[in-house]
């Protein structure tokens, strides 16, 4: 007989799985990890300015409050140049894919838990979260491999010959690093919440329920 049960910590955790997967897919899709300075311009007798920025494999030539010229550097995946790719930003990407992927398959995994609740007599959820540990360290591993990158070419021609390895000159660190950080972050939290979603999915209120024939177990 199938069982399909729900817990609020269950849910919980998939739903906050699902947020840590989209916050780190954010940071990877968008340019805004270094951002330059602003460069002041005069066209038409109109004084405006824009600034350049890199992502972890995009960046853009130039960024106003109308129009973002923006496209990405590495036209041929990890094999692309690293002089126009750095080489710690390729394992970084990787990585930080990699953490991606497996808290895809975690939420997908947990999804399926609501049906089957054990795989070789181990409960679902607690390899999800077991597994999301290790994900979490692939994206620990991206987050320290990014900046040092940092004194390669390409970023001493937007932050100047100040940066170095983990210094960025005079550049600032934009937004896409810390959604990507918050990611990685929530993404070991969720793996903390999956003992407790594992607990009440197994609890004695939900045995006594099964024992029942309730098919479809909800529970707060």
């Amino acid at each position: 007989m199938c069982y399909v049960i729900i817990t609020g910590r269950s849910l919980a955790w998939l739903l906050l799985s699902l947020v840590a997967f989209m916050l780190i897919l954010t940071g990877i899709m968008t340019p805004k990890w270094l951002l330059g300075q602003p460069i002041v311009i005069n066209e038409n007798n109109k004084t405006s300015f824009y600034v350049q920025s890199v992502g972890i494999y995009n960046r853009c030539i130039r960024m106003t409050h109308d129009h973002n010229n923006c496209a990405p550097f590495s036209f041929y995946g990890l094999a692309t140049d690293p002089a126009v790719y750095p080489t710690p930003w390729k394992a970084a990407m990787f990585f930080l894919s990699l953490c991606a992927a497996i808290q895809f398959s975690t939420v997908l995994t947990g999804v399926l838990a609501c049906c089957v609740q054990s795989v070789f007599k181990k409960s679902v959820i607690s390899l999800a979260g077991a597994t999301q540990s290790l994900g979490g360290l692939f994206g620990i591993i991206g987050l320290l491999l990014y900046p040092w990158g940092w004194g390669a070419s390409r970023v001493k021609r937007l932050c100047g010959e100040y940066s170095e390895s983990y210094i960025p000159g005079d550049c600032s660190i934009g937004w896409s690093l810390y959604v990507t950080l918050a990611g990685v972050a929530l993404v070991f939290a969720t793996s903390a919440l999956s003992k407790t979603a594992d607990k009440a999915a197994n609890s004695d209120k939900v045995q006594f329920q099964m024992d029942e024939g309730k098919q479809l177990i909800c529970l707060a």
